[in-house]
């Protein structure tokens, strides 16, 4: 453990940061804490630290409790131990408030908390944040401390009796710290003892859990905490059957606000202050849940010798960790559909093997915590929403949004925007503008561990896009896309949203802007709460036309295609009997430069590597990820994203390595999959049998038919159209008003291509996506006719995201500039930021020489590898028709990856959706509790 720096410096066992680089492994041998560790520690704090095993007590006193003397005396000198005081008299008490109070404390002036406060009553007490030197000079000089224990958190006494006399959870003006998680749990217990008609509290599972270095329990496993807010809690039928809102708090540990604003809010509904939540409490169930407990406890000193954050740009106090104990980023690790990442582990509490296949240890072992999460929330029945509460560094909107990966139908993604406009809209009364509070956000700027922002100051309030939109990447294993998904493959099939509130500092409290980031956080759970409660509806105005979308099983995805599956043709006979899937696994230290690499090898049946950097350790610096031929081909800066992972599908053979530029090392993971066939088995990656699924993308409009308000909407196969039926006979007229065609099969058949013709001539509107522009290339139809098979081209991109868009366009009308993104690759198969996904693009001139107006662009490569690029959003015409074109937003499901929770039949963004319902020429509309909210497009 890491000794507080001695009086004098001639302590042979403390070493500084230039003397403890010449010792050897030896004395952090069976230590709690490690040589890198150490050396770490040494360099941000600057302190000479004891080497492990030689702290010895130096400030003892009978009224100290054993852990306080544990804390004063095993950590650096400069660090300022959380302290409850009781005293014989309030003499006494004066006494330490003369000396270390700060009667003109005033929150719009001060950076931290006061140094000490204090009680006359029940019995005089203090709080003081002291070093070690302080609390032995109010031991022997100033005196009369009868008690003294470790008091971490923000409420000053809670441990003490009348702890709760004025607030459980005090607000943020007032409050000591950041909320602690042993003060969590006894508050909890004490509302629910005080409230048991309103509160129950539920103690799910724990995180793998932390060496404990006072007493000794390796692990120390901590509970996760559930709160369950609402009337008559314990009737059971009544619970089940209301709707209910799941607020996630700091599934990163590092990122507070939303346990902040929930904890606060949870009290404030007991004690009547909540009006706004406590009104709904008839109808609907607000849940709290968390979910990350080793990411809280790991800043308490008994934890920190396992602590990266640890003396963080020279802080001295221990920061919080993003992930758990086991190094993975808590936000990876749900059972999502699509593609998975087999550096990860998805956690399904029913299916978890006890071992993973290549490992010495299971699920239960490594993510306990969401295994757990799984487990419970599952119980629930009519779960809303599922809002994970996030934090991000400077940015120029103070919230951001984030829409999950998972696939809304008509409804979820209408509640989605509504409640999305309404917290700006809240947000906008509480401040107006950012500028409202630009004294406190300078100030944070300034305060920041994260550097010295220029005068910080967010541009908006708010806003909201994709994951992607918002944050430049997207990912797989998400809590958010797999509490979206359906019930029937796992998930609770919420409408799930990620606020991302900026200004995250995981080590010091701020209380000047910490009330702020509260406020807003409490401000999107009271929106949220309100639409949980809401009679909501969404329709789409057709104008009574009826449109056909042109269906082919060609588009169809099953498992039972898969190769390793027993379904599949061919399984089980002849070489079939040795088709086999392998994976590899290797941990490495990086240092940094070249030197210091580490290296996987791929080979021709590699299917695909990955490599995960540990989250946690190095903060600063850039990871990159060099191919064989020596090329960087990804790159990842540590201190501009969240992100900690490399995929390469289809890697080229040879040696694949990390390098670091930067000062501390990194752990890597690498994961090799091998395999003989098309599809890896996911039961050698991760131990799960494949889910069964059947999927494909044209169920966008089945899902969508049961909200027009008129007309219909039919499913036709290709034979159908070739035969006639999109006109009625020989009569000339139409069958269908509208008719989309997301595919090309049957462009070579001049019969399918005539009846198509035949529909447009006859004053119907065409949509064609994704592979279905090629139809462009055999239509001899109005502008359509000028485009010819050369000017279309298949390219593949990273993130399907619209570029140069035309806003004045009515194919785009209500299209906001933040959202790019037309479908959300994962949960479809695909891999995000890598350029496997597919689109049709036409060539810029020939679109606009034969008479189009482009509304956006698409740049991906083609299949060689070249850049290439075109017209994705377009329209044409054909007299009185339109030929509208959408290059990428309804693909078929990519089966190439791992994916062993099944597939989505589509994943349109909010984005991608309007510009279906645009393109279609229909009119969305919204209600909230039956009155008319907004339209979006209109009726052609």
């Amino acid at each position: 453990m890491v000794g507080k720096q001695p009086r004098t410096r001639s302590d042979p066992n403390r070493y500084n940061h230039e003397e403890a680089t010449e010792l050897d492994e030896e004395p952090f041998e069976n230590a709690d804490i490690g040589r890198r560790t150490f050396l770490g520690l040494a360099a941000a704090t600057g302190a000479a630290l004891a080497l492990p095993g030689t702290v010895s007590a130096e400030v003892t006193d009978d009224a100290m409790t054993d852990l306080a003397e544990f804390v004063v005396n095993a950590t650096p000198d400069d660090y300022e131990a959380a302290l409850v005081l009781e005293f014989e008299d309030t003499d006494a008490l004066s006494a330490f408030y003369d000396e270390y109070g700060e009667p003109d404390w005033d929150v719009d002036e001060e950076l931290r908390a006061p140094k000490a406060v204090t009680r006359e009553s029940p019995t005089p007490a203090a709080h003081g944040h002291l070093t070690a030197s302080e609390v032995e000079h109010v031991l022997n000089d100033i005196g009369g401390v009868e008690y003294a224990d470790f008091s971490p958190g923000a409420n000053p006494f809670w441990k003490l009796d009348g702890g709760y006399d004025d607030s459980v959870f005090p607000p943020a003006e007032d409050a000591r710290d950041f909320i602690s998680h042993t003060e969590t749990g006894a508050a909890l217990n004490h509302l629910e003892a005080e409230h048991p008609d309103t509160v129950r509290v539920r103690r799910i599972g724990q995180g793998p859990g932390w060496k404990n270095s006072f007493t000794g329990e390796d692990p120390d496993p901590n509970d996760i905490y559930v709160a369950e807010v609402t009337n008559n809690v314990r009737d059971e039928a009544s619970f089940q059957e209301k709707d209910k809102a799941v607020f996630t708090l700091a599934i990163h540990g590092n990122e507070r606000a939303g346990c902040e604003a929930g904890s606060r809010i949870i009290e404030d509904v007991t004690t009547g202050d909540a009006d706004s939540f406590s009104e709904l409490l008839d109808d609907i169930v607000i849940v709290f849940v968390y979910i990350n407990p080793d990411g809280w406890t790991v800043r308490k000193p008994q934890y920190a010798s396992q602590n990266p954050y640890a003396g963080f740009f020279g802080s001295p106090f221990y920061g919080h960790y993003r992930g758990n104990s086991s190094g993975v980023d808590t936000n990876r690790q749900y059972p999502t559909i699509g593609w998975a990442n087999p550096a990860f582990w998805p956690a399904d509490p029913e299916r978890a093997p006890d071992v993973r296949p290549g490992y010495d240890v299971g699920y239960e072992d490594v993510v306990p915590d969401a295994l757990a999460t799984i487990e419970h929330l599952r119980g629930y029945d009519n779960v809303e929403y599922l809002c994970d509460y996030h934090m991000m560094g400077f940015a120029d909107t103070m919230v951001l949004n984030l829409e999950s990966n998972a696939a809304y139908e008509h409804d979820g993604t209408h509640n989605l925007d509504e409640v999305n406009r309404r917290i700006d809209a809240a947000m906008t009364d509480q401040w107006e503008s950012p500028q409202e509070i630009a004294s406190d956000t300078i100030r944070a700027g300034k305060d920041s561990t994260f550097g010295d922002p220029n005068d910080y100051v967010p541009d908006e309030l708010l806003d909201y896009g994709s994951i992607y939109d918002s944050l430049g990447y997207n990912i797989t294993g998400g809590l958010l896309g797999w509490a979206g998904q359906p019930e029937e493959f796992g998930g609770l099939g919420a409408v799930t949203v990620a606020p991302e509130l900026a200004m995250r500092d995981f080590s010091d409290w701020r209380p000047y802007i910490e009330r702020h980031l509260e406020t807003a956080y409490r401000l999107s759970m009271q929106e949220f709460a309100e639409m949980t409660a809401a009679s909501t509806d969404a329709t789409v105005a057709t104008g009574g036309q009826d449109t056909a979308y042109v269906t082919t099983d060609e588009l169809t995805r099953r498992s039972a295609d898969l190769s390793h599956t027993d379904e599949s043709p061919g399984k089980g006979e002849g070489p079939g009997q040795d088709r086999a899937t392998e994976v590899q696994r290797r941990h490495e230290t990086v240092q940094p430069g070249p030197s210091g690499r580490a290296e996987a090898s791929a080979e021709e049946r590699t299917h695909s590597l990955a490599a995960r950097v540990a989250d946690g350790g190095a903060n600063e610096g850039v990871v990159k990820l060099v191919n064989p031929g020596g090329q960087v081909v990804r790159t990842i800066d540590l201190n501009e994203t969240d992100e900690r992972s490399f995929y390469v599908p289809n890697p080229a053979s040879g040696d694949w390595s990390i390098e670091l530029e930067g000062v501390d090392d990194v752990d890597v993971e690498f994961v090799t999959v091998e395999a003989d066939e098309e599809h890896p088995d996911p039961e050698e990656a991760f131990g799960y049998s494949q889910a069964e699924y059947v999927v494909n993308p044209m169920q966008f409009f089945a899902d969508l038919e049961p909200n027009l308000e008129a007309g219909a909407m039919e499913g036709v196969r290709v034979h159908d159209v070739r035969v006639g039926k999109l006109l009625r006979g020989n009569s000339g007229k139409r069958r269908y008003d509208k008719v989309v065609v997301s595919h090309d099969v049957g462009r070579d058949d001049s019969r399918y291509v005539d009846e198509l013709e035949a529909f447009v001539e006859a004053g119907g509107d065409l949509v064609l996506t994704d592979t279905g522009l090629n139809l462009l290339a055999e239509l001899d139809v109005g502008e359509a006719a000028a485009i010819e098979d050369g000017d279309l081209q298949s390219i593949r991109v990273g993130i399907a995201n619209l570029i140069d868009r035309d806003f004045e366009h009515y194919l785009l009308s209500d299209i906001r500039p933040l959202q790019f993104e037309m479908w959300k690759s994962p949960q479809v198969g695909y891999v995000p930021n890598e350029p496997d996904q597919p689109a049709t693009v036409v060539d810029d001139d020939a679109f606009t020489d034969a008479g189009g107006d482009v509304a956006g662009r698409m740049e991906g490569q083609t299949a060689d590898g070249s850049g290439a690029d075109g017209v994705a959003v377009g329209a044409l015409s054909a007299g009185d028709s339109e030929i509208n074109v959408l290059g990428s937003v309804l693909p078929p499901a990519s089966q190439r990856e791992l994916h062993p929770f099944g597939m989505a039949d589509y994943a349109v963004s909010f984005m991608g959706h309007t510009l279906l319902c645009n393109a279609l020429g229909f009119q969305q509309r919204r209600f909230v509790e039956d009155e008319l909210v907004g339209t979006w497009g209109d009726v052609r």
